[in-house]
């Protein structure tokens, strides 16, 4: 997997806040993909997103305006993008099926 696809998955996962310029990385996809293989990757990021995903049931179940579900969506959104492009570009570069 290239560079530049690893650095695209890693800014869906990583939050810019403006107000007071403070970066967080919800992971650091760079250091799991040189450790680890693309779909070891993928499976991590999926039980993270279902990890999220019951936190979310579970806020919606007990108070549908609780502003953490906001923060929980973007996230829940920001890891399947990433999952999206290691999958999109894994194999080197090339589209996989």
């Amino acid at each position: 997997m290239t560079k530049k696809i690893i650095n695209r998955a890693q800014n869906y996962l990583t939050v810019i806040h403006s107000d007071n310029d403070r970066v967080y990385q919800i992971v650091n996809i760079e250091l799991l993909l040189h450790r680890h293989p693309p779909d070891a990757v993928i499976s991590f990021l999926q039980e993270l997103r279902s990890d999220y995903k019951k936190k979310l049931k579970m806020l919606l179940k007990n108070n549908i305006s609780d502003s953490r579900i906001n923060d929980i969506v973007a996230v829940n959104f920001r890891i399947k993008m990433a999952i999206n492009t290691i999958r999109k570009y894994d194999n080197g570069g090339r589209i996989a099926a």
